[in-house]
Protein backbone atom coordinates (compact mmCIF):
# COMPACT_ATOMS: atom_id res chain seq x y z
CA UNK A 1 0.00 0.00 0.00
CA UNK A 2 1.69 3.29 -0.98
CA UNK A 3 -0.08 7.07 0.46
CA UNK A 4 1.06 10.25 -0.61
CA UNK A 5 1.27 12.69 2.54
CA UNK A 6 3.08 15.68 3.44
CA UNK A 7 5.55 14.46 6.55
CA UNK A 8 7.53 17.48 6.61
CA UNK A 9 3.99 18.69 8.15
CA UNK A 10 2.98 15.98 10.05
CA UNK A 11 6.06 15.41 11.97
CA UNK A 12 5.81 19.36 12.76
CA UNK A 13 2.26 18.51 14.32
CA UNK A 14 3.13 14.93 16.13
CA UNK A 15 6.55 16.83 17.99
CA UNK A 16 4.16 19.69 18.61
CA UNK A 17 1.60 17.83 20.48
CA UNK A 18 4.20 15.65 22.09
CA UNK A 19 5.95 18.70 23.75
CA UNK A 20 2.78 20.16 24.88
CA UNK A 21 1.95 16.89 26.19
CA UNK A 22 5.14 17.10 28.30
CA UNK A 23 5.27 20.28 28.94
CA UNK A 24 2.17 20.67 30.52
CA UNK A 25 2.85 17.25 32.34
CA UNK A 26 6.36 18.38 33.69
CA UNK A 27 4.95 18.32 37.42
CA UNK A 28 7.00 20.58 39.98
CA UNK A 29 11.13 20.32 40.33
CA UNK A 30 13.51 22.07 40.96
CA UNK A 31 15.39 24.62 38.86
CA UNK A 32 18.29 22.07 38.22
CA UNK A 33 16.53 18.90 37.87
CA UNK A 34 14.26 20.93 35.07
CA UNK A 35 17.20 22.45 33.22
CA UNK A 36 17.55 19.47 30.90
CA UNK A 37 13.54 18.84 30.41
CA UNK A 38 13.09 22.17 29.38
CA UNK A 39 16.07 22.40 27.20
CA UNK A 40 15.04 19.26 25.56
CA UNK A 41 11.58 20.51 25.56
CA UNK A 42 12.52 23.49 23.64
CA UNK A 43 14.45 21.93 21.25
CA UNK A 44 11.61 19.63 20.33
CA UNK A 45 9.73 22.44 20.24
CA UNK A 46 11.61 24.59 18.07
CA UNK A 47 12.30 21.97 15.42
CA UNK A 48 8.82 20.61 14.62
CA UNK A 49 8.28 24.52 14.67
CA UNK A 50 10.26 24.39 11.68
CA UNK A 51 9.11 21.07 10.30
CA UNK A 52 5.62 22.81 10.34
CA UNK A 53 6.31 26.15 8.64
CA UNK A 54 8.40 24.08 6.10
CA UNK A 55 5.40 21.73 5.78
CA UNK A 56 3.05 25.14 5.11
CA UNK A 57 5.56 26.30 2.43
CA UNK A 58 8.33 24.31 0.90
CA UNK A 59 7.22 20.51 1.15
CA UNK A 60 6.32 18.60 -1.88
CA UNK A 61 4.21 15.40 -0.29
CA UNK A 62 6.20 12.29 -0.14
CA UNK A 63 4.92 8.44 -1.03
CA UNK A 64 5.37 6.43 1.84
CA UNK A 65 5.16 2.74 1.08
CA UNK A 66 3.10 0.42 4.19
CA UNK A 67 5.24 -2.97 2.66
CA UNK A 68 6.85 -4.51 5.82
CA UNK A 69 4.88 -2.72 8.24
CA UNK A 70 4.49 -5.74 10.27
CA UNK A 71 7.65 -5.60 11.57
CA UNK A 72 7.24 -2.36 13.04
CA UNK A 73 3.62 -3.08 14.70
CA UNK A 74 5.21 -5.68 16.38
CA UNK A 75 8.08 -3.22 17.55
CA UNK A 76 5.18 -1.30 18.61
CA UNK A 77 3.65 -3.48 20.58
CA UNK A 78 6.59 -5.22 22.46
CA UNK A 79 8.00 -1.51 23.57
CA UNK A 80 3.66 -0.97 24.19
CA UNK A 81 4.32 -4.77 26.53
CA UNK A 82 7.74 -3.21 27.97
CA UNK A 83 6.01 0.14 29.26
CA UNK A 84 3.07 -1.48 30.41
CA UNK A 85 5.08 -3.65 32.76
CA UNK A 86 8.26 -2.12 33.57
CA UNK A 87 5.61 -0.76 36.59
CA UNK A 88 4.90 -4.15 37.79
CA UNK A 89 7.31 -6.37 36.56
CA UNK A 90 10.75 -4.50 36.52
CA UNK A 91 13.60 -2.91 34.68
CA UNK A 92 15.37 -6.00 34.00
CA UNK A 93 12.78 -8.77 33.35
CA UNK A 94 10.93 -6.27 31.09
CA UNK A 95 14.11 -5.05 29.35
CA UNK A 96 15.49 -8.37 28.83
CA UNK A 97 13.30 -9.56 26.98
CA UNK A 98 12.38 -6.06 25.11
CA UNK A 99 15.97 -5.73 24.07
CA UNK A 100 16.26 -9.41 22.75
CA UNK A 101 12.93 -9.34 20.76
CA UNK A 102 13.19 -5.86 19.01
CA UNK A 103 17.01 -7.47 17.82
CA UNK A 104 15.15 -10.42 16.73
CA UNK A 105 12.34 -8.62 14.86
CA UNK A 106 15.55 -6.64 13.27
CA UNK A 107 17.16 -9.27 12.60
CA UNK A 108 14.22 -11.26 10.87
CA UNK A 109 14.00 -9.02 8.43
CA UNK A 110 17.39 -10.26 6.74
CA UNK A 111 16.40 -13.35 6.21
CA UNK A 112 15.56 -16.62 8.85
CA UNK A 113 16.81 -16.74 11.99
CA UNK A 114 19.40 -19.46 13.27
CA UNK A 115 19.64 -20.52 16.91
CA UNK A 116 22.55 -19.05 17.59
CA UNK A 117 21.04 -15.68 16.35
CA UNK A 118 18.78 -16.31 19.31
CA UNK A 119 21.64 -16.43 21.91
CA UNK A 120 23.56 -13.72 20.43
CA UNK A 121 19.96 -11.70 20.53
CA UNK A 122 20.05 -12.45 24.35
CA UNK A 123 24.03 -12.08 24.99
CA UNK A 124 23.58 -8.68 24.33
CA UNK A 125 20.23 -8.00 25.74
CA UNK A 126 21.94 -9.24 29.79
CA UNK A 127 25.08 -7.03 28.53
CA UNK A 128 22.79 -3.50 27.73
CA UNK A 129 20.07 -3.79 30.47
CA UNK A 130 22.91 -5.18 33.14
CA UNK A 131 24.77 -2.10 32.05
CA UNK A 132 22.49 0.32 32.61
CA UNK A 133 20.66 -1.22 35.70
CA UNK A 134 24.38 -0.80 36.76
CA UNK A 135 25.10 2.27 36.21
CA UNK A 136 22.35 3.71 37.37
CA UNK A 137 21.92 1.81 40.28
CA UNK A 138 25.92 1.72 41.46
CA UNK A 139 27.69 4.69 39.53
CA UNK A 140 24.65 7.40 39.97
CA UNK A 141 22.93 6.19 42.63
CA UNK A 142 20.06 6.19 41.10
CA UNK A 143 16.94 3.42 42.31
CA UNK A 144 13.70 4.50 39.81
CA UNK A 145 13.27 1.10 38.79
CA UNK A 146 11.71 -0.36 41.86
CA UNK A 147 9.20 -3.17 41.20
CA UNK A 148 8.87 -6.53 42.90
CA UNK A 149 11.21 -8.74 40.36
CA UNK A 150 13.94 -6.01 40.31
Amino acid sequence: MHLRLNTELLSGLFGLALTALFFFNRGDVGFLSSVFPNTVLVLVGAISAVLLVRGFFAAEPTTLSFDGAGSVLIGVGVMAAWWLGLKHVGFVTTSVPLFAALALVMKRRAGPLAPRDYLIALAVALVVVGGFFWVFSDVLGIRPFRAPLL
